[in-house]
């Protein structure tokens, strides 16, 4: 975890194209630190890469910072293969680009203390972190008081907690389940060590039946694997992640280490027809390494500790959701409704996002003023092709507030689609003022001009564009050099 986020150093550098799009990306250093270029079609884009994600035991990741903008790169170095392919979710990906603005929940289990700025999607204060790697706290909660008194009880101690506020310290980072709730007016950033998860958010999961066929691993599921394993079923919960690994040291012989780790509970229960009995390398055997379905050229070790290597199938299509663990009685309806509709939008499951609305209709009866609910609502009926009525509801939502930049985005959209171009045009207006690196705001704008036959716009708005992207435009090729 100390390792987890941090400003670039000796990196490897390379160049390879994407066979998919035809682009040639290129990475090399000079006196100004790391570069990654990216060269399609003639025109030439230099990145200066800001900071790096990971420790690169699987992969190190990239984000560039564009103005007060943090973006991801496309591509990853993989360290199992020793050289860079296209970062997990951009291999297909026809126009790879970095544009994939790095929001403030992701960087949460990626850096010690991020700064972002309020009420925008991927804004950041300069510098962008006060801690860049994870750091004490995260596990252990606010150091202040310990530091005023350091004896024992003055700081958490994750182990001698209750089993949901123990869980959640991992939980926060180590389960992304199928959907991520908040409940009303909180914040991820809100959790503290020491306390359930579901004060904050509610986790919630795929409930599928036991014999159905396992699915390929994913990368923040180690929580959930390990939950179905026989060894924590029949543990009556006593095996938690602390019970493997030690958080403050890395094994230096991790056989050994976690065979130890295994035989604390399995000793003398080995026969000699066991391969390699007491000293067998259990974790090889029994939590094999695997691709992981969204973590690209990487492998991962399976949590699900199976007696023997199970062979892996098609699940079927995502159904019933469940929460982790239940969040207060007063929110579960609601919690529950967001929970749908967010798996509906993120897996573009139609009849995901249909059992949302309808359940969040029941719920809008006792939450009519909640901007999740409301935005929720006017998004699904969005994608139904119902433009007005999702227009009217994003409006209500700004009128709830806060007035951001994604707020008007969503309203011109809805506007647009509904062949009001005047309400779309002056949402989308309002929106690139907030946030010129808005990208999908200008988008839709740069339509709304044409529609309008404004030429002229079209040409003043790529011009804030690029003023706002500064050195990092594109540029054209004759003029580019390393």
């Amino acid at each position: 975890m100390a390792h987890s986020l941090r400003r670039p150093g000796k990196e490897p550098e390379g160049s390879f194209e994407h066979a998919a799009s035809g682009t040639e990306f290129t990475i090399y250093s000079n006196q100004d630190g790391l570069w990654q270029r990216m060269e399609r079609d003639g025109t030439i884009s230099d990145y200066h890469v800001d900071y790096v994600v990971g420790s690169g035991s699987h992969a190190s990741g990239y984000l560039v910072r564009i103005g007060d903008h943090l973006f991801q790169s496309p591509i990853c170095f993989y360290t199992r293969l020793g050289r860079y392919d296209m970062a997990p979710g951009s291999e297909e990906t026809r126009d790879p680009d970095f544009v994939r603005a790095v929001t403030l929940e992701c960087l949460l289990c990626h850096s010690g203390q991020p700064l972002p700025i309020e009420d925008t999607l991927n804004e950041y204060r300069s510098p962008a972190f006060a801690r860049e790697s994870i750091s004490c706290d995260r596990c252990h909660g606010d150091p202040a008081r310990h530091l005023q008194r350091p004896l024992p009880g003055s700081i958490v101690n994750p182990a001698k907690l209750p089993l949901a506020a123990r869980n959640s310290v991992c939980e926060q980072c180590h389960l992304k389940g199928v959907a991520r709730v908040l409940n009303p007016s909180r914040r991820f950033q809100d959790f503290r060590p020491g306390e359930p998860l579901e004060q904050v958010f509610t986790i919630y999961t795929a409930a599928l039946p036991p014999d159905t066929p396992r699915e390929a691993l994913k990368v923040i599921s180690q929580s959930e694997q390990l939950a179905l394993s026989l060894c924590a079923r029949q543990s009556k919960a006593r095996l938690w992640c602390g019970t493997c690994h030690d958080p403050h040291a890395s094994a230096k012989q991790p056989s050994e280490y976690y065979r130890a780790r295994c035989l604390g509970c399995h000793q003398g229960k080995l026969s000699d027809s066991h391969p390699g009995g007491a000293k067998g390398d259990c974790v090889s055997c029994h939590m094999a390494k695997q691709n992981a379905k969204d973590g690209g050229h990487s492998v991962f070790t399976d949590h699900r500790i199976s007696r023997r290597p199970a062979p892996e199938g098609q699940p079927p299509e995502l159904g019933e959701l469940a929460a982790w663990r239940e969040p207060p009685s007063a929110l579960r309806g609601r919690n529950l409704a967001l929970a749908y509709a967010q798996a509906g939008f993120e897996n573009d499951s139609a009849s995901q996002i249909v059992r949302g609305y309808h359940m969040l209709l029941e719920v809008q009866r006792s939450f009519p003023n909640d901007p999740a609910v409301v935005n929720a609502l006017a998004q699904a009926l969005l994608d139904a092709r119902q433009p007005l009525e999702a227009a009217q509801l994003f409006e209500r939502a700004l009128q709830l507030g806060p007035d951001t930049a994604t707020a008007e985005g969503n309203a011109g959209r809805a506007w647009m689609q509904a062949g009001q171009i005047g309400k779309a045009r002056d949402h989308l207006e309002r929106a690139v003022k907030l946030d010129p690196l808005l990208l999908s705001a200008a988008v839709a704008l740069v339509q709304v001009y044409r529609q309008e036959g404004d030429t002229g716009r079209v040409g003043e708005l790529g011009q804030r564009v690029r003023d706002a992207l500064g050195p990092s435009a594109p540029q054209d090729a004759s003029s580019a050099g390393p």
